[in-house]
């Protein structure tokens, strides 16, 4: 009965608090981007997983900032991979260049990817630490079609393509 009672009024004291609490910050979008990345693989890639070369393009020819209203950017990245095992998570950081008055934005980033019925999902969740948007937090989402069986068992997928959109946002 008594611990109970230390609980309750422990949860009472912590929702009092968190309605006293100053309000939290809205975050203030800076820039939206839609776009299409091309991701080519050398060797192309198969069922059996080796080392593989992978070169990452894209372009974002509709972006809603005034002063970056296109951008591009490229990646080139070594890792163990296979049709079955796409890509890896961990850190990169790549540049967005941008159409317009900004300066270019070195974007670090932690990846994820992750199959979502016929496509492999990869969330790009960061900081933009210097150039246009700096600071700013950030987050690249790409959609890519899960490759072709036919094609992993013979001369094997050498590409893809798919939608990316890019979100950069000040808190």
């Amino acid at each position: 009965m008594r611990l109970s009672r230390l609980a309750g009024g422990a949860v009472v004291v912590v929702l009092v608090g968190a309605l006293s609490a100053a309000p939290a910050q809205a975050a203030t979008v800076e820039q939206v981007c839609v776009g299409t990345e091309v991701t080519t693989f050398d060797p192309p890639l198969t069922f059996t997983p080796r080392e593989t070369t992978i070169a990452v393009s894209g372009v974002f020819p509709s972006c809603a900032n005034a002063g970056a209203v296109t951008g591009t950017y490229a990646e080139t990245f070594s890792l163990t991979a296979s049709c079955l095992t796409l890509f890896d998570s961990g850190a990169a950081q790549r540049t967005f260049t941008w159409g317009g008055t900004l300066a270019p934005s070195e974007f670090q980033y932690n990846a994820v990817s992750n199959a979502a019925g016929a496509a492999v999902v990869t969330t790009n969740t960061g900081v933009v630490t210097s150039g246009g948007f700096a600071p700013a937090g950030a987050v690249q989402v790409v959609s890519l079609v899960t490759p072709n069986a036919l094609q992993c068992l013979t001369a094997g997928v050498a590409s893809m393509a798919g939608p990316t959109t890019l979100t950069i946002q000040r808190s």
